[in-house]
């Protein structure tokens, strides 16, 4: 490739961005989101244009995602090497980088390029050793993905970067459809018809400005949660660890308002967050309040013909989005989370009528926190039994327990299981 000449700007960029991420990695060491300690440092400084903005954050997360691979050279070197196993463009800071290296300015290599290939490449290019494939992730997700199948396919889903999806409002899906589809963004299709993605930010920006009122971001994978669950009008559901509320949403829209729901979560000002999102909806009428259900709660006085517990878990089925968790957590936290699963399991089980649906829901793959959970659960509640239902990406048959590849989702890893009380 020949040199170009770099604008004056380069050098003073990459120094930024250099010294961010090492701020932010000595962060992740501390157990903090590396998305969360880049907001901090970027703040509202005016100074940073969205361009700037967006190039700091692919520094960031480009250097997390093979950080199996890079994480024992020095920083400089070690950005430059992830940005080249990425297959991204030359950036002119990142230049600007290898230049004060003495580095050669490689084609970018091939986002289809096999791993091995882009690792040999990248040996030979920058003169390098660098660890084998197995090796760049940690040693305990071998044994939690197993089931999974090949190693390799775990790596491919955390370098793959997924694109944004929004979920239309059922009212609205057939009045957007076409503009939607006329400004790129892709249609998931029949079996989930409220769903589009969009690879570019911006354009997802500009959507939920222009209707703020009929779309909202949620991954693909987590809109099958609701669809899994499937509440039917005039039914009374409890989502029990609802977050800021995207799949409380989704139930009322497919229970067309007509439903009886209530939500809670330990976090006071996260359910703040459901109640503004509701009524941006037009959606007033949703029951919330703080419970701790791990601390004695008292729980609804009400019997429910479903329950969603969507856990909180290590988040592996979003290692694509959010690369450093992988980096932050041990198996050891996986252990600790799969026990905290299986008590949330057990805290929500008295409101539940007969015949009622219990909805284990993890953005997770992970076997601790997956199948383990369900199959122990189901050995000591002889009363509850799996309820077969199909894929909903695929169509297959299932006993039950569903299993949503980022490969077929284009997004996140979710695992649900769909269970009734007899």
């Amino acid at each position: 490739m020949s040199e170009v000449e770099l604008p004056k700007w380069a050098n003073r960029q990459a120094a930024l961005a250099l010294g961010m991420l090492q701020k932010v990695a000595d962060k992740a060491t501390e157990g903090e989101p590396a998305d969360r300690t880049l907001r901090l440092i970027l703040g509202d400084k005016k100074k940073y244009g969205s361009r700037d903005r967006r190039f700091f954050g692919d520094v960031i997360f480009t250097w997390f995602r093979w950080h199996g691979v890079v994480g024992e050279l020095p920083l400089p070197q070690g950005l430059c090497v992830a940005w080249y196993l990425d297959g991204t463009p030359w950036h002119d800071a990142i230049r600007a980088i290898l230049r004060d290296l003495k580095w050669p300015e490689p084609e970018p290599l091939s986002p289809e390029a096999a791993l091995n290939t882009r690792k040999e490449s990248a040996e030979k290019t920058f003169s390098l050793s660098l660890p084998e494939i197995p090796n760049w992730v940690p040693e305990w997700v071998e044994p939690e993905t197993r089931h999974l199948g090949p190693l390799e396919d775990r790596i491919w889903e955390l370098i793959s970067r997924p694109p944004t999806w929004l979920r239309v409002d059922e009212t609205r899906q057939q009045a957007l459809h076409d503009d939607l589809v006329a400004d790129g963004a892709v249609w998931a299709g029949e079996r989930s018809p409220c769903a589009y993605a969009f690879d570019q930010r911006g354009k997802v920006n500009d959507w939920m400005q222009k209707h703020p009122d009929a779309l909202e971001i949620q991954d693909l994978a987590s809109q099958q949660v609701v669809r899994i669950c499937a509440p039917e009008k005039g039914s009374s559901w409890w989502d029990a660890c609802c977050g800021a509320g995207g799949k409380s949403l989704q139930m009322l829209d497919l229970a067309e308002r007509d439903m009886d729901l209530t939500c809670t979560d330990r976090r006071e000002h996260i359910l703040q967050e459901v109640t503004r999102r509701g009524r941006k909806h037009g959606l007033a009428r949703v029951r919330r309040y703080a419970l701790d259900l791990l601390q004695d709660p008292e729980l609804p006085n009400i019997q429910f013909d479903g329950i969603l517990v969507d856990a909180p878990c290590s988040g592996a089925g979003t290692w694509a989005r959010s690369p450093d968790t992988l980096w932050r957590i041990s198996g050891k936290d996986v252990q600790q989370m799969s026990r905290r699963q299986s008590k949330l399991l057990e805290a929500v089980l008295p409101p539940l009528k007969s015949g009622g649906h219990l909805v284990y829901a993890v953005c997770s793959l992970l076997q601790s926190e997956t199948h383990a959970v369900i199959d122990a659960f189901l050995r000591e509640h002889p009363d509850f039994s799996l309820v077969p239902t199909p894929h909903p990406l695929t169509g297959e048959a299932t006993d039950g327990k569903i299993t949503i590849t980022p490969a077929q989702s284009n997004g996140d890893g979710m695992f649900v299981a769909k269970l009734i009380r007899m």
